[in-house]
């Protein structure tokens, strides 16, 4: 949650016209307090934000998040703004192409970090192969982080080989802002670079990972990894 305050200079009435000169200028500026991030995510905070949301993952979100006991409601807050539980998204694959691979990896007894990979080969005369690498985080099963990077790169032909790249994030974790910075595309290779900032204060300093796929004729690697 953000709060802000504005303050606006006022005037009394001036009786000359020289007052009113000297007067203008202060009368018409504007103070604005610099926006300060709230000290902790709260329960009604995060309901406050879902349902302030017009996307279809808060809207799933907040129907899941209201169907857990207030207990469980506390503990998914809690760890939406523990830094080192999104430290610990990591992922990591290596698989032929056309495999699909989807693995589960438990934290603690509510949290868990799903990675999952696809790649499939178009019927087109380059034999274009696109793999797409997601890793996603879970409370209670309930998905509030999900980092994707897909690349596309032909696999025949003699003309020029140039590789296409995106990143997509989807996010309903309040307590962060995660922004892509950039996605740079060499060979058949691709880096996306994330960084979480954050909208409380008790997730503390910015994270930042990169996100790779590395892709070749028959297979793919690729992995989520902290860079700070």
């Amino acid at each position: 949650m953000l709060t802000s305050t504005t303050g606006r200079l006022t005037t009394a009435a001036v009786a000359t016209v020289a007052g009113l000169a000297v007067l203008a200028p202060a009368a018409q500026a504007v103070e604005q307090a610099p926006a300060k991030p709230a000290v902790k995510l709260t329960v009604a905070g995060y309901t406050k934000y879902l349902k302030a949301q017009k996307t279809p993952a808060a809207k799933q979100t907040l129907k899941k998040f209201q169907g857990l006991s207030k207990g469980q409601q506390t503990v998914f807050v809690k760890d939406l703004q523990d830094r080192r539980i999104y430290k610990a998204l990591l992922g990591k694959v290596a698989a032929p192409v056309g495999k699909p691979v989807s693995i589960i990896d438990p934290y603690n007894k509510e949290v868990r970090f799903v990675t999952k990979a696809s790649s499939i080969v178009a019927k087109d005369k380059s034999r274009t192969t696109t793999v797409s690498f997601t890793v996603t985080q879970e409370i209670f099963r309930i998905p509030v982080t999900s980092e994707t990077l897909t690349i596309s790169y032909p696999t025949v032909g003699k003309g020029p080989k140039r590789a296409r790249a995106s990143a997509t994030v989807t996010n309903v974790n309040a307590a962060i802002k995660i922004k892509n910075d950039r996605v740079s595309v060499k060979g058949f290779g691709a880096t996306a670079s994330w960084a979480a900032i954050p909208q409380v204060k008790s997730f503390g300093k910015p994270a930042y990972k990169a996100q790779t796929v590395l892709g070749a004729k028959s297979s793919y690697r690729a992995t989520l990894k902290n860079v700070g």
